[in-house]
């Protein structure tokens, strides 16, 4: 393929402007300060969603555990009730081994709904200090986002000569050009993407792909795709 390799690089190279002040935006204090604030909201807010799904269940169980207790303890009325009769020693005994084991499984079912309360009240806790702990941390994000704002209202203004260059450029590329272009941007390779092509070796990569590429490049103008780093080569 052909290419208009002067306004080609000119216009790489005034996007390659563009780009570095779009990273270091993207790297300054203000923009991590800001990307943490939102993390830490988001992992409250998640913690909280959490503690509710996990309350709601141990309500549940606390319901559940209130009707067999109630349940049990009724049940162990019945059965003292029933030892009060007169019977021989061997069934005194029988029951009363029952009813001990009875006693047991009722106290620690006893001992569990207390645990279930307790982990109750800590999610209650732990929800109220998370829920004042999002208040705060969604105060941060709002002041954070006014300056991450300014800064990036300050930097669209030091850069709007260059956008505007870029877009002057852009008019002057053929629409094939500006296609190829924007397809090899999209993919993330780092800048420059339009290297030259020098004893059959990428200026961009560094491979040799003379074999790869043989006959596609032999003049001026002719441009071609590294088959190692899909960067556009081309010949002055």
């Amino acid at each position: 393929m052909k290419i208009n390799v002067e306004k080609m690089l000119e216009y790489q190279a005034s996007d390659q402007v563009i780009y570095k002040a779009e990273q270091a935006f993207a790297s300054s204090s203000e923009s991590k300060r800001y990307s943490q604030i939102l993390s830490k909201l988001n992992e409250l807010k998640t913690a909280v969603i959490k503690s509710d799904k996990e309350a709601a269940d141990i309500r549940k169980d606390i319901e559940k555990r209130e009707t067999q207790l109630g349940e049990s303890g009724r049940d162990l009325e019945k059965r003292t009730a029933a030892m009060s009769g007169e019977k021989s020693a061997e069934e005194i005994a029988k029951n009363e081994d029952t009813l001990r084991q009875f006693e047991e499984n009722l106290d620690r079912a006893e001992k569990e709904f207390a645990r279930s309360v307790k982990r109750l009240e800590e999610i209650e806790r732990e929800a109220k200090h998370a829920l004042i702990e999002i208040k705060q941390c969604s105060a941060d994000l709002e002041k954070s986002k006014a300056v991450l704002q300014k800064k990036r209202s300050e930097m669209q203004a030091e850069l709007s000569d260059e956008v505007k260059r870029r877009k002057e450029l852009q008019a002057e590329l053929r629409p094939e050009e500006l296609e190829i272009y924007k397809k090899v941007r999209k993919e993330n390779i780092r800048l420059p993407i339009v290297v030259e092509y020098v004893s059959g070796t990428c200026r961009g990569c560094g491979m040799h792909v003379e074999h790869d590429l043989r006959g596609k490049l032999n003049e001026s103008g002719d441009a071609a795709e590294c088959p190692n780093c899909h960067r556009i080569l081309y010949i002055k």
